[in-house]
């Protein structure tokens, strides 16, 4: 069923563009609502623009209602001050899942349960000289057999790709699938400052 998503996730991987950050975020129970996670990340619905037209304005991220969670598309170059934004979705009693991935084939995964977190770099593992990148993973242990096949190594040259299996991952843990309906559904907007230098 993984190895399924990660080969849909690879087919569709020319509809994505070049940049773009991807947020689910679920809540433990209850429902997290539009309007709710606006004000979780520091904004209030009165800041929300109504429901876009294609192409997005290139500073909005899009919010999508799917289930009792939301989902997040940011269509800018992911730089940390627009990711703090969508990092205050997660928290106690929330699952969190944030994906990015730029032109230059850099790849960020982190992840939140509650308290617990993990992380995953791409194209090359992110680990310090006592740490090994398996070690930061956190929640995400459990897919270390795929993402292994996400690098290079000696031996033999990636065979999956890292954007797909993060986004696999993401819709097996989370129940939530990205493709094009998602995508291209019209829905709020907020605007958030674009960094002079993205």
């Amino acid at each position: 069923m993984l190895d399924e998503a990660v080969a849909r996730y690879t087919d569709m991987r020319d509809q994505f563009g070049e940049d773009m950050a991807y947020t689910v975020t679920i809540p433990d129970s209850g429902v997290l609502t539009i309007d709710d996670a606006v004000r979780r990340m520091g904004y209030t619905a009165t800041d929300l623009q109504g429901p876009d037209d294609l192409p997005r304005p290139r500073d909005s991220i899009s919010l999508h209602q799917v289930g009792a969670g939301i989902v997040t598309l940011d269509w800018v170059f992911p730089v940390p001050e627009r990711r703090q934004v969508t990092d205050h979705l997660g928290g106690e009693g929330f699952r969190y899942w944030y994906v990015a991935f730029d032109i230059n084939g850099c790849t960020s995964m982190h992840v939140r349960y509650g308290e617990a977190e993990g992380d995953l770099e791409g194209p090359e593992p992110a680990s310090g000289p006592f740490t090994p990148w398996t070690e930061v993973l956190g929640p995400l242990s459990a897919y270390v057999g795929l993402f292994n096949r996400c690098y290079d190594s000696e031996e033999a040259d990636a065979s999956v790709d890292i954007v797909a299996a993060c986004l696999a991952v993401v819709e097996a843990e989370s129940g939530v699938r990205r493709d094009g309906e998602l995508m291209n559904s019209p829905t709020p907007i907020l605007s958030l400052p674009i960094p002079d230098f993205a």
